[in-house]
């Protein structure tokens, strides 16, 4: 049975060149979920600090602390919260170890990463603006692969003035079975020309993951989420990832 804290080397994603190999990412919740087919969500493992130095959230876990034995973990690596990836549970092959002492400042920098209790944004949408609460609209690479056409930024708000990186929770239709921790969309008024489209929309909170451009957004659109709805969608994210006492 996984666990939170557990390594497994994933193959480089879709957007990486496949030179790179395998690289480390740290399961950050606890398996299996509620719905069948829902991917695990875990953090992306790096030796380089790149994107640390920009801003992005993240826990160094270093070799030469103690900590550091029974990890799986090769060199000192930055665990990145700002970068979530989703997996299922037959793509993570055996597990290389457990970061066991480290995992509560991984929980701590992912409820930063996340924003939780930050709200949306009021800013016009416009680069380099607080892009938290907004709705995207994917690119087709990312509709044929996953199914997901549109979808909601909960990156905390400076980070995600970045645009580079973007953390959403998909937005599905209401042919979608409903699990623990989603939150269904029962006033469709603020999904403005989307509402028709999905009906009883449903945020499906434990498929939170992380995005890039312009491989998988195609734009920003103009549609904020109510306060009231991202609340309901941090307390799914609470549930899901275990960060109780973070809101």
């Amino acid at each position: 049975m996984v666990q939170p804290g557990d390594v497994f080397y994933l193959r480089p994603e879709v957007h990486e060149p496949i030179s790179k190999g395998r690289r480390p990412h740290v399961l950050l919740h606890p398996w299996p979920g509620e719905r069948e087919g829902d991917p695990l969500t875990l953090a992306y493992g790096s030796t380089q600090g790149n994107d640390a130095r920009r801003g992005a959230e993240h826990v160094l876990i270093d070799s030469s602390a103690s900590a550091f034995r029974g990890t799986g973990l090769s060199r000192s690596t930055y665990v990145y919260t700002s970068r979530l990836v989703s997996a299922g549970v037959e793509e993570l092959g055996e597990s290389r170890g457990r970061i066991v002492e480290n995992m509560p400042s991984v929980r701590g920098s992912l409820a930063r990463a996340l924003g939780l209790g930050t709200g949306v944004t009021r800013e016009m949408n416009v680069w380099g603006s607080n892009r938290r609460g907004r709705l995207i609209e994917t690119t087709r690479h990312v509709v044929e692969e996953w199914g997901i056409s549109h979808a909601l930024v909960v990156t905390e708000p400076n980070y995600s003035r970045e645009g580079y990186q973007q953390t959403i929770v998909p937005l599905l239709e209401d042919s979608f079975e409903v699990a623990e921790f989603d939150v269904t969309v029962r006033d469709r008024a603020w999904l403005g020309p989307l509402a028709q489209r999905y009906g009883a929309a449903i945020l499906a909170v434990p498929m939170v993951v992380t995005l890039y451009l312009p491989d998988h957004i195609a734009r920003f659109l103009d549609i904020v989420v109510p306060a009231e709805v991202m609340a309901e969608v941090e307390r799914g994210l609470v549930g899901h990832l275990g960060l109780h006492g973070h809101i």
